[in-house]
């Protein structure tokens, strides 16, 4: 198990005792019949909500989701409706076709098929930090609405840096020896015009710092992201609003990888996969908040 992505945000919970109980209340159930979706905790191993290993403590929202595609609706509802209209000899009206296409879905959503996704995320107890394994809000905000309500009293907050990442980015990349200890230029970017952040230029697999990234920044372009390298570890993805993405095992930690994948025991493996990805996550945080 790896986090590919990284949301972090800070929490004040610091006694783990009765997180298993909380999250038992809002347990993943099945979708209902004519329900698009429904979410819930979901077991990490085995049957168990919660792992704790190493300060760490892993949880999963489950997410389980009716596959019922606009196309199949809207192919039988023209069938519908050209059947009806040549009984009738008159089109139907938009709020007929509305109406029926809302029986429709009522009428199919019970026979459509459900699948199962899950999301996870890890307390770091050492830092009271919450780490969600996304780099989308939105997938951020179903977790954290369900955690809030699965546990009183809970506060989490976005972990934000008081500097301005674009323009840190910016300056690493105009002058690389001003990087922080331990970090390095990786080779992709992602830059935009300020006058109009829909206009965007990919840079990938450049040997940056490279011309013709300070070029553009010469022009009033500023980076939105920039991949580093950290401890030639992991190489990852920065946003300007602190947004872990592509975070990637570099040599050492692949080799360390492939040792876990030898004990005998899964239990084992699981342990030490999530000691692993916890360490290495709880350091880059914290080497982060000090660029």
């Amino acid at each position: 198990m790896w986090f590919n992505n990284a949301l972090i945000y800070q929490t004040n919970l610091s006694d783990f005792a009765t997180l298993e109980d909380n999250l038992q209340q809002d347990i993943l159930k099945p979708c209902p019949p004519h329900a698009r979706f429904i979410y819930g905790w979901s077991p990490v191993f085995a049957e168990s909500l919660v792992h704790t290993v190493a300060g760490s403590v892993l949880i999963c929202l489950g997410k389980e989701e009716r596959i019922l595609p606009s196309a199949v609706i809207q192919k039988m509802l023209a069938e519908k409706i050209q059947k009806l209209e040549a009984e009738q000899g008159f089109s139907v009206k938009r709020a007929e076709k509305a109406q029926m296409a809302e029986d429709l879905e009522f009428d199919l959503l019970p026979k459509s098929f459900c699948i199962q996704k899950r999301l996870y995320a890890m307390f770091d107890t050492t830092n009271q930090q919450l780490i969600i394994n996304t780099a989308s809000s939105t997938q951020a905000g179903q977790l954290l609405a369900l955690l809030r309500k699965s546990v009183p009293g809970l506060t989490i907050e976005p972990l934000r840096l008081q500097d301005n990442l674009a323009k840190q980015f910016s300056h690493w990349v105009q002058e690389p020896q001003k990087l922080p200890a331990d970090f390095q230029l990786a080779s992709d970017c992602l830059l935009y015009d300020q006058d109009n952040e829909k206009k965007r230029v990919h840079c990938k697999e450049y040997e940056l710092p490279a011309e013709e990234i300070t070029n553009f920044i010469t022009q009033g372009m500023a980076l939105a992201e920039l991949s580093l390298i950290w401890q030639e570890r992991i190489q990852f993805t920065l946003s300007q609003d602190f947004v872990l993405k592509k975070i990637k095992c570099l040599d050492y930690l692949i080799t360390q990888w492939e040792e876990i994948k030898k004990l005998d025991e899964l239990a084992a493996q699981q342990d030490a996969s999530l000691s692993l990805v916890s360490g290495e996550l709880r350091q880059l945080s914290q080497a982060l908040m000090s660029i």
